[in-house]
């Protein structure tokens, strides 16, 4: 059964841990390198990092080589571990013809 929050969603969430570097400054000098994904969508994506972003802020987010531009929609510290989660919306969804397809939910079940 779907919790109320997963009744809201647009897309369906995968759970997908790789790497992610984060870029939050302009030209890229502000780059956090040590930050995770958590889950994926083709509208956005969740990490797990140690650094500073607030909501509405635009950042980068590298999946591939090629950054990805995203929104900050929300932020929340995880206090056993101090490291912030962070939801990040996709300015240019994944699905579009211009970016690399996002991986599906069959090529992800292995990393779960």
């Amino acid at each position: 059964m779907a919790t109320k929050r997963e009744e809201f969603r647009r897309e369906r969430r995968v759970t997908f841990a790789t790497r992610a570097p984060l870029a939050t400054g302009r030209d890229r000098v502000d780059l956090i390198e040590d930050s995770s994904t958590v889950d994926i969508s083709e509208s956005g994506v969740r990490l797990r990092f140690r650094g500073q972003i607030v909501p509405g802020q635009i950042v980068e987010v590298f999946l591939s080589k090629r950054p990805e531009p995203c929104r900050v929609v929300w932020t929340s510290l995880e206090r056993a571990t101090t490291e912030i989660v962070a939801g990040l919306e996709f300015i240019r969804p994944l699905n579009d013809a211009r970016a690399p397809q996002p991986p599906t939910p069959n090529s992800l079940e292995h990393i779960a």
